[in-house]
């Protein structure tokens, strides 16, 4: 897909198209990634909101992790001498 850089007031911008937008769920205002691969000569924009619903994941299933193995994880001595 080939995009022109337009001119808004002092900045030069990018315009996406609508259904690109919808595509990807975003809306004014949202945060989106951009990532410059120069070697390649590429810009992808990705949406962090998937991003942060993986971690989310990741806690909740940490939380989940603790809170099962509260009671044996307590009874842990720690090692005063870490060997090699």
């Amino acid at each position: 897909m080939i995009r022109k850089i337009v001119r808004v007031g002092a900045s030069l911008c990018l315009l996406l198209p609508k259904d690109v937008i919808k595509t990807m769920e975003w809306d004014f205002g949202d945060q989106i990634d951009l990532i410059l691969d120069e070697e390649n000569e590429k810009v992808v924009l990705r949406n962090p909101k998937e991003e942060s619903k993986e971690k989310q994941t990741y806690m909740e299933y940490f939380d989940d992790f603790l809170n099962e193995y509260q009671e044996a994880l307590s009874e842990i001595e720690p090692n005063e001498e870490l060997s090699n």
